[in-house]
């Protein structure tokens, strides 16, 4: 593991050559988070929050936000209007008062309120969707004027994050290809839509421009891409055009240029930020969004394109290319850290020193199921992040709240706290945290228990690991008897894939596509042995690069335990397709608003269940969706599955009619139907057909939601749920599919994978990995064991369960000759576990629980 202190000699004989004035950002060895005590700890964006408050004095705030190693928050106006007024004092009065404390700007790395500073940018610089043409003579006219669009169903009221904002919207002159004239513009606020008369009320000349005059027929609309607002009291932003083929200026400057130079002049001396450690890239995105009727036109040609051209992100690749040009900009003595826990963040590794996990694993998950997920990402990230290398999670949870855009916190017990604490030990990541402790009478903000040794109040009280962190699965019999590791022949057959190639050469297994174009890489180890309800899988990869991508950009991987062939509910998409009344079956037709979506989890009611979310189509004609899967009807087969609608149903559906047909596999012109059900109620109902008369036949089975007899589509939110094949025995021996992910580059990684809910004697595994070029698998092991992990410190213990069963550890095996204690802690957080108690021999943790000891 490469830890911040072990990593400056670099950044010190790159970075003599920048002087720092008076008031700039001290030395990041100097630092309290480089030294070696941890954990590392420091406060959020509390901090900002409390500074723009004019009621907060700065002699109570900083004696508040001083207790830990730094601070963390918004002073910009990017996001939050107003951020600036009082913030960019404290936080650098802070510093200077505070020169060992880390401090870093929060900065929305995506998208800016456009009423902040956007005088240096022009309108191509920002991210719209696939436009429309304006059909009739616009005037140039201050106040409101409504607008003759083709495609009036572009454009929204009601949206954004709270449901009450309107579309932002560009207006310019087509060129003589018809593509947008971005030069030639005016940005707009739409008012209302009349898609009857195919009109849009707008507020003309906004943000800094003026009303134009536009052409019938040489002039074009389109929405901006927007996220937020991220605030009651905020406003939505757009998005920055970060794709390399984003349109220049008139200096010839792209908006990541743009971008660059202005975050860089902030924090080189003589900047308003110049006392600031660093940055973190709050949502950097690898891709821009979009789907259906709206697609980002990242090249400015009025087309939805997602930032892929010919299957490569240009997108993705502008991200990287940005934070390069920063990271020149600025010199390798700053940290720049972007978000790094979700699947479409940013992928600048060894471009970035790090990420913020926003909740560990993910900002829903306090149940942590993606145990395997999260630690794989903060491992590679520890490996992969340019020097000096700083990591954290920000503990948080939300979920959703009663009205639009809300969120609340979750109840989650101390015992899961602790657990995403340990987590971020053993990965070597800072913590920072928005989920606090309760207060302590007179202060601003609470400090958890582990963060200081209870009531002994010690920051850095473990001190210095004294080795990596340690899975006590690995500890176990290898389950394959050393067969993979290295792989050898008898494993190596047990692989296959369609359109890939395994060769096996030293023990390595090289996998590669076998000619197609393939966009994943996809393969399956067979008949992978279990023992008991827990399965740990370890496995040693590396993966080219894609071909017209920077090196930096690592590939997605995928590693889970497939699903039973009578499993037709799963992640992949199945075969599926649409129907308008009276005509013939086509593919979907996403303009219909016809879809076929996999949802995991989906709750109705209460009750949860994996589920396909279909909606028949519903503009310019009604019909039904539906989708297709085959399977193996054993003996005395049936179907078993659910059907829901959605909780606007009930009030405003007349039904959607679900109905299942049945067809040999090989002769799919002949099917007959099985299963009819009516529902419009928001919950699961449960249904089995039999299959008995299909019995020891492969079938193609259909799943039909038809909007119903009365052909009103309203609300039609159809849910097929769980739907399996199952024989006489049900499904009391599958084990039920579950995925992690991990990242491949060229670098040797081990990524470790956790399966909690083995019911069978052997797995199928399966790969998917991104792209078609080489990946290559240097060591399998598997072991039937939890993945147990601890790690010994000077002065403490770190130990953590992720298993859904208690697990006991023998502390002498662990660490001979050694004492322990708990945490004396707060009577305010948990008393009971941190009751200062000597603890002998050995220690129980419960499920799904993290532990703090003290060594005596």
């Amino acid at each position: 593991m490469r830890r911040l202190e072990r990593t400056f000699v670099y950044a010190f004989i790159l970075g003599s050559c920048w002087a720092w004035s008076n008031g700039s950002a001290a030395d990041l060895e100097s630092l309290k988070t480089a030294g070696d005590a941890w954990p590392k700890v420091f406060f959020f964006r509390q901090t900002e929050g409390m500074a723009s408050n004019p009621r907060v004095t700065y002699q109570r705030w900083e004696q508040s936000f001083s207790r830990l190693m730094g601070i963390e928050g918004k002073v910009l106006d990017e996001e939050i209007p107003g951020r600036s007024n009082r913030n960019i004092e404290f936080f650098t009065r802070f510093k200077n008062d505070n020169p060992k404390q880390l401090v870093l700007l929060h900065y929305n790395g995506n998208a800016r309120d456009p009423r902040y500073e956007t005088d240096k940018y022009f309108a191509g610089h920002f991210l719209y969707y696939n436009g429309t043409e304006i059909l009739d003579d616009v005037p140039a006219e201050p106040g409101e004027t409504e607008i003759n669009v083709d495609n009036p169903n572009l454009f929204r009221t009601g949206t954004g994050r709270y449901k009450w904002s309107n579309d932002d919207i560009g207006l310019c002159l087509l060129d003589a290809d018809g593509k947008p004239d971005w030069h030639q513009s005016e940005q707009v606020q739409l008012v209302s839509v009349d898609s009857r008369r195919k009109m849009i009320r707008v507020r003309r000349g906004c943000y800094g421009t003026e009303p134009t005059a536009f052409p019938a027929g040489k002039a074009y609309a389109a929405t901006h891409v927007t996220e937020g607002p991220w605030g009651r009291k905020s406003n939505l932003m757009w998005y920055y055009n970060y794709a390399t083929c984003c349109p220049k200026d008139k200096q010839g400057k792209t908006c990541s240029d743009i971008h660059a130079d202005e975050l860089a002049a902030r924090f080189l001396p003589g900047g308003e930020l110049q006392a600031f450690d660093g940055l973190e890239f709050d949502v950097l995105h690898h891709e821009p969004g979009g789907g259906g009727l709206f697609g980002v036109d990242c090249d400015a040609d009025g087309k939805g394109d997602a930032g892929a051209f010919d299957g490569v992100n240009k997108y993705g690749i502008g991200v990287v290319e940005f934070c390069r040009q920063l990271r020149q900009k600025l010199g390798p003595r700053r940290l720049i850290l972007a978000d790094g826990m979700g699947l479409r963040n940013q992928r600048a590794f060894r471009v970035l020193n790090g990420i913020e996990s926003e909740g560990w694993p993910t900002l829903s998950d306090w149940e942590i199921n993606d145990w395997s997920g999260g630690l794989n990402r903060h491992w590679f990230w520890d490996q992969n992040a340019a020097q000096p290398v700083f990591n954290y999670v920000n503990h948080k949870f939300t979920m959703a709240g009663a009205t639009p855009g809300s969120r609340v916190q979750p109840d989650v017990p101390y015992s899961v706290h602790r657990l995403v604490f340990a987590a971020s030990l053993f990965t070597d990541s800072a913590i920072c945290y928005s989920f606090s402790p309760p207060n302590e009478r007179g202060g601003l903000m609470g400090i958890w228990d582990e963060f200081r040794n209870g009531t002994d109040n010690e920051l850095g009280w473990l001190g210095r690991p004294l080795g990596p962190a340690v899975r006590l699965a690995e500890q176990q019999p290898d389950l394959l008897e050393g067969a993979g590791h290295p792989i050898d022949q008898e494993l190596a057959d047990k692989f296959a894939g369609e359109d890939v190639n395994l060769s096996l050469t030293g023990g390595v297994l090289e996998v590669t596509s076998s000619g197609k174009s393939n966009a994943v890489l996809e393969f399956t180890v067979r008949d992978v042995p279990c023992s008991g309800p827990d399965l740990f899988v370890s496995v040693t990869a590396t993966g080219e690069h894609r071909a017209a991508e920077p090196k930096e950009i690592a590939r997605r991987v995928w590693v889970g335990i497939a699903p039973n062939g009578g499993q037709l509910v799963r992640a992949d998409q199945p075969a599926c397709g649409m129907c308008l009344r009276g005509g013939e079956e086509t593919e979907i037709d996403t303009e219909s608003g016809a879809s076929v979506r996999f949802a995991s989890a989906v709750d109705l009611a209460g009750e949860k269940h994996n589920a396909y979310r279909v909606h028949p189509p519903y503009k310019g004609g009604v019909g039904y969706a539906f989708w297709e899967r085959e399977a193996e009807v054993p003996e005395d087969g049936q179907l078993e599955l659910y059907t829901g609608m959605g909780p606007k149903s009930p009030e405003r559906s007349d039904g959607v009619w679900f109905k299942v047909l049945v067809a040999d596999a090989d002769d799919t012109t002949k099917y007959t139907q099985i299963f009819e059900h009516s529902q419009k109620a928001f919950q699961w109902e449960s249904h089995r057909v039999s299959l008995t008369e299909f019995a020891g036949r492969t079938v193609r089975l259909k799943f039909v939601a038809d909007c119903g007899p009365n052909d009103n589509s309203t609300t039609d939110h159809a849910h097929w749920g769980d739907v399996v094949v199952v024989g006489p025995g049900g499904r009391t021996k599958w084990t039920p599919p579950a995925r992690f992910m991990t990242w491949a580059n060229d670098r040797d990684f081990a990524s470790g994978f956790y399966f909690s809910d083995i019911r069978s004697d052997r797995v199928n595994l399966e790969w998917q990995v991104e792209g078609p070029e080489p990946v290559r698998i240097k060591s399998i092991r598997v072991f039937g064991h939890p993945d147990v992990i601890y790690r010994e410190y000077e002065r403490g213990l770190v130990l953590a369960n992720p298993s859904p069963r208690p697990y006991t550890i023998d502390l002498q095996r662990l660490c001979p000759g050694t004492q322990f204690r708990r945490l004396k802690g707060s009577p305010l957080q948990d008393p009971v576990t941190n009751d200062g108690s000597r603890i002998s021999g050995s220690v129980t943790l419960k499920p799904v629980e993290g532990l703090f000891l003290v060594k005596e």
